[in-house]
């Protein structure tokens, strides 16, 4: 259905206003971008709630249609990375400002371009008067991990969330996106002993022993690891096991030999090798090392697990946002996976099938982040689409 010049420049403005209001994770709670998103929903004529497990980052539900089971259900992040250093942005991180078609800020596509054209979907399928609701979720902190633990799991345990399937509505329409890699987060610490860097004894390896050395040598051997991973056939092929180092710190003072050293070690899986396979290959590492250097002791904690996860091309959530896609974009997206990881995991737990689809875009967690205007309106008449077909 054509969407009206009125909503298109409601839907608009509405995007510029989640802009405009930080949410930066860890720094800004969502609260506030959560009261613009409804507002501007109650103002529509739509349900909202703001269930929260922490009240000052509340999750936001807005339904449109009768109450009962969701036969859609749309999901969007409410919070952003940071903005970064401001010198490398042409245009305010958080001004929103429009030039050649494009509203520029943090968090413009990755997630406020896709909840703004959400909100307008729900406003457009009021008035189709569909047997079944529409449901949009927004949550917050997806950007600290995708743990859910405030948003996606908390809704699920307070029965609050249904669809017979789901769009997280993340930027692009030329994939549609029905699963990802997994994620296994380590850290890792490594205990020597401290001495005096000008000693003799330390000089003569007669005492103390360096802790960053140790971990250097763990971390460098970790990022040569190779795994007979392809998975040829699948959609997964184009992906394999990838191991990278990320942060470490250690070390007391400018004259101490260290003594503690931490590092994080982030780590893709597919597939075709077990996290169980990636930590045995990971410890083997590590005991190796630790045997070469006997004064090195070395601690591994598991710090974060995100499953692999992909549905079935067949779903019924599949198959009609190919179909809206074709009819309103003209063109048929590429069905495939990604290679970060996002919610759609716990979604699909719940047995609600998730795909991937929204407002075209670019710069996510980057200097001048934007989303296409003309894209996010197209984008609205995608959802209500597929709103009709799964209701």
């Amino acid at each position: 259905m054509p969407i009206s010049a009125d909503l298109n420049g409601a839907v608009t403005k509405l995007c510029q206003d989640l802009i405009r209001t930080p949410s930066v994770n860890g720094r800004d709670p969502e609260r506030a971008v959560a009261e613009v998103a409804a507002n501007f929903a109650r103002a529509h004529g739509l349900w909202v709630d703001l269930p929260a497990l922490d009240p000052h980052r509340p999750n936001l539900l807005v339904r449109a249609g009768p109450p009962g089971n969701a036969a859609l259900l749309l999901v969007a992040h409410l919070d952003t990375v940071a903005e970064g250093e401001i010198s490398t942005w042409r245009h305010a991180p958080f001004g929103a400002h429009i030039e050649h078609g494009r509203i520029y800020g943090r968090g413009a596509c990755d997630n406020k371009g896709g909840l703004a054209a959400a909100l307008g979907a729900l406003v457009a399928a009021k008035h189709l008067e569909l047997p079944f609701p529409i449901l949009l979720a927004g949550v917050p902190d997806e950007e600290a991990g995708a743990t859910g633990t405030l948003g996606i799991k908390y809704l699920h345990e307070m029965g609050l969330l249904s669809g017979r399937g789901a769009i997280y509505v993340y930027p692009g329409n030329r994939e549609l996106v029905i699963g990802h890699r997994g994620v296994l987060r380590l850290v890792l610490r490594t205990r020597g002993k401290a001495f005096h860097s000008g000693s003799r004894e330390w000089q003569d390896g007669l005492n103390g022993y360096n802790a960053v050395v140790g971990m250097a040598e763990i971390l460098s051997a970790l990022e040569k690891l190779e795994f007979d991973d392809r998975s040829p056939g699948t959609l997964f092929a184009p992906y394999h096991t990838v191991i990278t180092p990320t942060t470490i710190a250690g070390g007391n003072g400018p004259s101490m030999v260290p003594a503690l050293c931490e590092a994080r070690v982030d780590i893709r899986l597919v597939p075709a090798v077990s996290r169980e396979q990636v930590e045995a290959a990971v410890r083997n590492v590590v005991n190796t090392i630790a045997r070469r250097r006997p004064p090195l002791q070395v601690n591994i904690q598991v710090e974060a697990v995100i499953p692999t996860t992909q549905i079935s091309q067949h779903e019924a959530i599949v198959s009609a946002a190919q179909a809206a896609v074709r009819t309103v974009l003209g063109h048929d997206p590429v069905v495939t996976v990604s290679g970060p990881a996002n919610e759609s995991y716990l979604l699909n737990g719940f047995g609600i099938p998730t795909c991937i689809i929204g407002p075209d875009g670019g710069n996510a967690h980057a200097a001048d982040e934007y989303v296409d205007v003309e894209s996010l309106i197209r984008t609205i008449e995608v959802y209500t689409q597929v709103a009709a077909a799964m209701a």
